[in-house]
């Protein structure tokens, strides 16, 4: 960076800026509203989330005379996890009295905003500036004057207030270069709950301040692709009493905590290097969040004072909160007691006879008969295959495509729901109407599910979108079909569900389609759930298989008829996104395992056994080996020698492919006909990769770099002996494709399409399709 700011004696101002799919117009307006600044800008880092953006963004940077650099992430990358990145080049370049601000890819600042707003921070010593803006539509006309006005927010907010609602866009701020570097790196999270500007405010609130500029010096441009957008309606909370209701309160107020916690620790952080002093006094306003055994009391205070002011939404939400820590006692006091009381009671009896002379006396429980309550058989039924909604068959409605899916909250979708929403996606894109409907748990807020279904959608969503409606069979009395809609079930209960929705009658067709991403039944013991598994696989349905070697499985074992004919996708990983990466080398080469151990079919303790012989074998060096574990959470495990398995738990989205970058050996087992993803990952990010054979699934013959054996101790700890003697995977080795696996996902999804919408036919089964539709794909 030029130090031509600084010899000036002019404050250094480094902006930064994400771009994703942006209108080159908009982008244009904007950055010469940068270069129109009264105080200049010292150089503007671009974050180019979608890979593809920065020969336009230099062009146009070029073109107003701004200075600019890119930096382009290893993958795409969302908003918050964009600035992210951003802040952290921009904290490297820049001196230690730079200021930084943020900028949105289509908004337009006013020629003295960043005069203003280091003129403030001068003048108060504040962490972090903030302005009003003005509310304008897509091509600039004004709707609302000031932000601030139309969402009733609060101008003068201590941290419990920001939790309540956050009054600090990110567009509008300026930051000291100490807030940026105490804020980084972001608390981690795996699905959308909060936004950069909240925590860089919560973390300025501490660390000088925050100071407000009641001027409207931004123009905040609605458009239908923000990614948060001006709140010009009242607030969507789920009708009260309701399971989605509790959920959403119960929800709202774990991020508010889990955000106090992370606030609490980085400030002892930042406190320890003494890099910075906080304010104790206004951390203190945390309390409520961090007490353990407080009800929470402050909160019901807060309520009182914002319904005196006026702000009645917002004395809603605190007395809600109140209410969860209310909700949070009473629920551990119930648990210890029943689980306790009985336990404690007898220990005091124990302990006082013990002190009695003679015989100690037994115990009655033996003696006497214990009254037991009756059991009802209702509440042995597989409630799960039970209808929770009434159904209401329209005729003369248009057919739409429902997609039924266990959960639609960002942070319960795993990757077979996430893989359904997909499917959903790209037949909405081809102008099918789409309605994806939760049937297990209550949506907890549509906005943040909207918000995940366009951040899967990606670069111009607005159409995808335009097609997507969510419904709730949970907390909804009656969901209305329509007798041309199509169904698709995603698990083996959403199927008996559908199967019994269309024996009601009113449809103009008896079957369905099936997702089928793994043999279900492989997921239970013998007994009533397999059974049920197993049943659903002999209903009325047209197979859509996750892999050809799943769907193999399924002709060897005479559910499908043979030939090929079924629709088959590969998993929808991006591979490039792996491939592309560069390999991070550490002082010790990398062991991971996929490790779940609540989950069966990973087959934890087998892994286990197999790298305790590995490392009996092989004695490597404590000083030669990490030994990591990432998938669910567990203890940490110790093998001898002084080596230790350490548990990573989930890591978060954003920042899993960088990991796999520094992974030398993974080890990965799936005993099923499914070709899990991991493996995948690891080997296309460079790892020599472990896993196991079932029935016809060889994902070795992908890649040489991966290595399938039988799934057996002995078998993967001499595979992990070879994997560990090999050199590193090549480029050529890293370079496969999963062809062989079936279509890409957007491909299925256009031969999806077309057969939802043939005219004047019904669903087919399997052998009623013709192979040709898939037939050049090949097959493992």
């Amino acid at each position: 960076m030029s130090d031509t700011s600084a010899r000036s004696g002019v404050t250094p101002i480094i902006v930064v800026l994400a771009v994703y799919a942006p209108d080159e117009g908009l982008l244009a307006e904007q950055i010469a509203s940068l270069a129109r600044q009264t105080h200049p800008v010292s150089k503007l880092v671009v974050v180019v989330a979608d890979k593809h953006s920065t020969g336009l963004t230099e062009r146009i940077c070029e073109n107003h005379g701004v200075p600019v650099e890119c930096v382009t992430p290893d993958q795409t990358t969302p908003s918050v996890k964009s600035f992210e990145i951003g802040l952290a080049r921009a904290v490297e370049v820049s001196p230690e009295d730079a200021v930084i601000a943020l900028c949105d890819q289509d908004d337009i600042w006013h020629p003295e905003k960043l005069a203003a707003s280091v003129r403030c921070i001068s003048e108060t010593g504040a962490g972090l500036v903030h302005t009003d803006a003005r509310v304008v539509g897509p091509k600039g006309e004004l709707r609302h004057q000031s932000l601030f006005r139309l969402e009733r927010r609060q101008t003068k907010a201590n941290l419990r207030a920001l939790l309540l609602k956050i009054s600090v866009t990110g567009m509008t701020a300026v930051m000291t270069r100490q807030v940026a570097s105490a804020a980084l790196p972001f608390p981690a999270q795996s699905a959308l709950f909060f936004h950069h500007d909240l925590w860089l405010a919560m973390v300025a609130c501490v660390l000088g301040g925050i100071s407000y500029v009641n001027k409207s010096l931004v123009d905040y441009r609605q458009h239908g692709r923000n990614v948060i957008g001006a709140i010009e309606t009242g607030y969507d909370w789920p009708r009260i009493g309701t399971k989605a209701w509790y959920r959403h309160w119960a929800g709202t107020y774990a991020v508010a905590a889990y955000l106090a916690k992370s606030l609490y620790i980085r400030i002892g952080d930042v406190t320890a290097s003494g890099k910075a002093a906080p304010d104790r006094e206004r951390l203190a306003d945390l309390r409520p969040y961090l007490a353990r055994r407080a009800i929470g009391v402050a909160f019901l205070s807060d309520a009182g004072k914002l319904l005196v002011a006026g702000h009645f939404a917002l004395a809603l939400q605190s007395l809600m909160f109140f209410c969860v820590r209310i909700g949070r006692m009473g629920w551990a006091l119930r648990t210890t007691l029943r689980s306790g009381l009985m336990s404690a009671l007898s220990e005091f009896d124990r302990k006082a006879f013990s002190m009695a002379p003679g015989a100690q006396p037994g115990t009655a429980d033996n003696d006497i008969e214990i009254a037991r309550p009756r059991l009802n058989a209702a509440s042995f039924r597989e409630t799960r295959v039970a209808c929770k909604f009434g159904v209401a068959v329209k005729s003369a409605a248009p057919g739409r495509f429902l997609i039924l899916v266990p959960s639609l909250n960002p942070s319960e979708i795993f990757a077979g729901i996430a893989t359904a929403i997909d499917i959903g996606i790209g037949l909405a894109r081809r102008g099918q109407p789409v309605v994806f409907l939760a049937i297990d748990l209550p949506v907890a807020s549509r906005d943040r599910t909207f918000d995940f279904i366009g951040d899967r959608a990606g670069g111009d969503h607005k159409a995808a979108l335009s097609h997507i409606s969510i419904a709730c069979g949970v907390t909804e009395k009656t969901i209305a079909f329509h007798a041309q809609d199509q169904l698709l079930a995603t698990a083996w209960w959403s199927a008996h569900l559908i199967h019994d929705i269309l024996r009601r009658g009113g449809f103009c067709h008896e079957n369905f389609y099936y997702l089928i991403q793994d043999f279900e039944p492989g997921f239970y013991p013998w007994g009533g759930e397999y059974a049920g598994a197993f049943a659903s696989y002999h209903l009325d349905f047209t197979p859509i298989f996750n892999s050809t070697p799943l769907q193999r499985h399924f002709e060897e074992l005479g559910l499908i008829p043979g030939g090929g004919a079924a629709l088959t996708f590969r998993p929808s990983i991006d591979l490039g996104c792996y491939q592309s990466l560069k390999r991070q080398q550490h002082d010790r080469r990398r062991l991971v395992l996929y490790g779940r151990p609540e989950v069966p079919r990973n087959m934890f303790a087998t892994a286990l056994e197999a790298i305790e012989a590995f490392l009996a074998r092989e004695e490597p060096g404590v000083r030669d080996i990490e030994l990591l574990s990432v998938g669910l959470a567990h203890s940490d495990v110790n093998f001898g020698g002084g080596h230790r398995l350490a548990s990573l738990k989930k890591i978060p989205w954003a920042d899993y492919p960088q990991f796999l970058s520094t992974v030398d050996v993974g080890l990965s087992l799936m005993l099923s006909p499914h070709p899990s993803h991991p493996p995948l990952e690891m080997a296309a990010a460079g790892a020599r990769v472990i896993t196991n054979t079932f029935a016809s699934k060889d994902v070795g013959l992908l890649t040489s770099s991966i290595h399938s054996v039988e799934p057996t101790a002995r078998d993967i700890s001499q595979a992990l002996s070879a994997a560990w003697a090999a050199a590193p995977a090549t480029k050529a080795e890293r370079q496969f494709d999963l062809k062989p696996l079936g279509l890409r996902l957007k491909r299925c999804s256009t031969h999806f399409s077309r057969s939802c919408n043939r005219t004047g036919s019904n669903l087919r089964r399997p052998d009623e399709r013709r192979g040709k539709d898939i037939g050049d794909e090949g097959g493992l």
